[in-house]
């Protein structure tokens, strides 16, 4: 941990973002922003409850949880990959990533630096918006094993996304090309994996619409739909909250399919364990890129 902390490459990158005064002012417009969402939140669930008959007031709480929610998932999967996308591909730019490469920085540690400095700056965004999605409990309607699953995945998140991001830009020649490969990348990751995931149901839905699929079909069917939503960020928060009201479950629940009683994870564990997986084998080809365009 100590040497993560001392890394040379994290050091100089956190001094040179965070001495400025841009640091500053993206924080503190984040922080207003925020703010103005989380009024206009609460002014439309006031407004709602001042009508007769209407419980808007009751579901308030999770109104403003949702709202900041979106805001850090839009945070993690484009803001944090974009930190990353030119950290690389932006040295040999610059022409300056042959002398680091000759220092006798390993490559691990150049790949660290580059990560923690990034990420610093994005963990901070999220945690700071933590006080303000405490103004939910205050409303009701949101427990803290919502809150700090929540944020679990969205920090997950926040190390795969961007590691994706730096991967890109070790991978491609210029920051340009890096920045395409990674909002690309992003992008399908966000809303095409859900359109997929879509036209896999419809199929499924159109096979079987005269006949009864076999148990075994049934179970796979429900399987592979939970390991498609741990494939999402957004999926997998909006499923995980949905069975923890419904169900009263955190970790997994036992489900009837059909004939047949099934045990299914939670989607956010299955999201935690495949993204840590992936964000290890981005680790490691990121690693594998560096060394392999220092000895070319």
């Amino acid at each position: 941990m100590s040497a993560w902390l001392r890394n040379p490459v994290a050091v100089k990158e956190l001094r040179g973002r965070m001495r400025g005064r841009r640091a500053v002012v993206v924080l503190t417009l984040y922080l207003l922003a925020l703010s103005g969402i989380v009024a206009f939140v609460y002014l439309i669930y006031t407004g709602n409850a001042a009508l007769p008959g209407n419980t808007a007031a009751r579901t308030a709480g999770k109104g403003l949880f949702a709202a900041i929610l979106a805001v850090q998932v839009f945070l993690v999967a484009f803001i944090g990959p974009a930190f990353t996308a030119g950290a690389i591909s932006g040295e040999r730019e610059r022409q300056t990533f042959d002398l680091l490469r000759t220092t006798l920085l390993p490559a691990e540690a150049f790949v660290r630096g580059k990560l923690i400095s990034a990420l610093s700056y994005v963990f901070l965004l999220v945690l700071v918006s933590i006080p303000l999605q405490s103004i939910a409990f205050l409303l009701g309607g949101l427990s803290a094993v919502e809150l700090v699953v929540s944020q679990v995945v969205i920090l997950v998140a926040a190390v795969t996304y961007a590691l994706y991001g730096l991967w890109c830009s070790a991978a491609m020649r210029s920051t340009l090309a890096a920045t395409v490969a990674t909002f690309a990348g992003m992008l399908f990751v966000v809303f095409g994996t859900p359109l997929l995931a879509g036209a896999a149901v419809v199929f499924y839905s159109t096979w079987y619409i005269d006949r009864t699929p076999a148990p075994l079909m049934e179970a796979l069917a429900v399987y592979a739909g939970l390991i498609g939503a741990a494939t999402n960020l957004p999926a997998t928060l909006i499923l995980s909250e949905t069975l923890f009201l419904e169900e009263n479950a955190i970790f997994g629940l036992t489900q009837t399919v059909g004939s047949t009683r099934l045990w299914l994870p939670m989607p956010w564990p299955l999201f935690i364990l495949l993204h840590a997986l992936a964000a290890l084998w981005l680790y490691r080809a990121t690693v594998r890129r560096v060394r392999r365009v220092s000895d070319t």
